[in-house]
């Protein structure tokens, strides 16, 4: 910190507050969900657990301190409804046909509980609340280098970026990246941060990389969406055109550019020729063939599922193949039945609910990148199964961040300068 007063020039530096290491330990902790190694689950990955005791530690220090001053502490609503979720799950073993196979995710249970409570106790104001998602494209960006710099480039145009060094699903990786592509392009076409449009492009080129094909079209879609939603009636034509033509150039670069024709363009014929003629797509067919299954586990058990996680025992039974649904209101109805999956989406739809009414009530531009944002959840979901990944949680959680933050008091100031986004949030 720099101050001149009397001709004295002074250089000091402010010690770092728990905030710091707070905000330290959440960066850390998206960059190693984005980019490190599975291993990260099974203690593997001393970075993920580094990160996730900062976070943890500094924000108890700093709830601590401020329960011996004031006498309160706040749950927050995402806390109660995923501890509900949690213990539903826990519960599961005890009709479970596998009780060993309900734990090996409730683990990772406990540590999405733990991580979004520290969120909300750390990020529920306007000026946190934007330091928090700018930390997701910051974090894309890491996760970005990382996976490039540890990839041969021979291996770049493969279709599989990210899976040498991480050894996490394609769709995985696209979906990280459609997360982070979405909330760059906000910042730089709601905010306009001009870095930013730098920063949404090279993680697009990451998302066709992955070949993750619903990845590929959710971030296209998002980003339609998103600049269709800032329009006003007067220029509402020029957005449409501007956004079919976004959609046409993605599609012919794709198709003609040999590197990404074969990356990812090849597969997208593939899928096209499926919907057409029920055949020539072998990963549809499976997928198509593990949701079967899932459908029938839950009709033969509509209430409460097979327990937690079942569905992988179950399958590997009766087809000999030991796998997720790949789709994630299959897998909860086939784990947990009628009550998981209430349990589980209700809270998705009361935020869905929630911004929807932010957005119409003040027009509020983060209300709509939360909506598109939890929306490409939604529809992602039909693809892969997410109820205990940690990355889809936290962006959960922003938004809840978001209807905490919007409900405030107004914690900026005209001499701050956030002040310009008090009006979007």
């Amino acid at each position: 910190m720099f101050s001149f007063r009397n001709g004295i020039l002074r250089i000091g530096q402010e010690k770092p507050g728990l905030d710091t290491f707070v905000d330290a330990g959440f960066f850390l902790l998206l960059c190693s969900q984005f980019s490190t190694p599975v291993t990260a689950y099974n203690g593997g990955n001393y970075l993920y657990y580094f990160a996730f005791f900062l976070f943890f530690g500094a924000t108890f220090i700093k709830l601590f301190t401020l329960f011996r001053t004031q006498g309160t502490l706040i749950l927050p609503t995402i806390t109660i409804w995923f501890g509900s979720f949690t213990l539903l799950s826990f519960a599961s073993m005890l009709w479970a046909e596998s009780p060993g196979t309900c734990m090996n995710v409730m683990s990772r249970l406990l540590q999405i509980l733990i991580i979004t409570f520290c969120m909300a106790q750390n990020y529920a104001t306007r000026k946190n609340f934007l330091k928090c998602i700018r930390m997701f494209s910051w974090a894309g960006i890491y996760a970005l280098a990382y996976i490039m710099i540890n990839t041969p480039v021979d291996k770049w145009f493969e279709g599989k970026l990210g899976h040498y060094t991480t050894a996490l699903n394609a769709n995985t990786i696209g979906m990280i990246f459609t997360i982070c592509v979405l909330i760059s392009f906000f910042f730089a076409f709601y905010c306009k941060e001009k870095k930013y449009y730098i920063f949404s492009g090279l993680q697009f080129f990451a998302i066709v990389l992955t070949s993750s094909r619903k990845s590929l079209l959710t971030s296209v879609a998002g980003i339609m969406i998103l600049i269709l939603m800032k329009s006003q009636r007067r220029n509402i034509i020029w957005r449409i055109i501007t956004v079919l033509g976004f959609a046409i150039a993605v599609f012919y670069l794709i198709m003609t550019v040999p590197e990404l024709y074969d990356t990812i363009g090849v597969r997208i014929e593939r899928m096209f020729e499926y919907f057409e003629t029920d055949s020539g797509d072998y990963s549809i067919a499976l997928r198509k063939r593990f949701i079967e299954n899932a459908r029938d586990m839950f009709y033969e058990k509509p209430i409460l599922g097979y327990g937690i996680n079942n569905f992988v025992s179950e399958i590997g039974k009766r087809i000999g193949v030991w796998v997720y649904a790949h789709n994630n209101y299959y897998e909860i109805l086939a784990d947990l039945g009628i009550v998981g999956l209430f349990t589980y989406y209700s809270y998705y739809i009361y935020l869905l609910a929630s911004l929807f009414k932010a957005w119409l009530k003040s027009g509020s531009s983060f209300a709509k990148l939360m909506i598109v944002c939890v929306g490409a959840i939604m529809i992602c979901d039909y693809g892969l199964v997410s109820y205990y990944q940690v990355y889809i949680h936290v962006t959960i959680c922003c938004a809840y961040l978001f209807l905490c933050a919007y409900d405030s008091e107004d914690d900026l100031s005209e001499s701050t300068p956030l002040y310009s986004y008090k009006r979007i949030i």
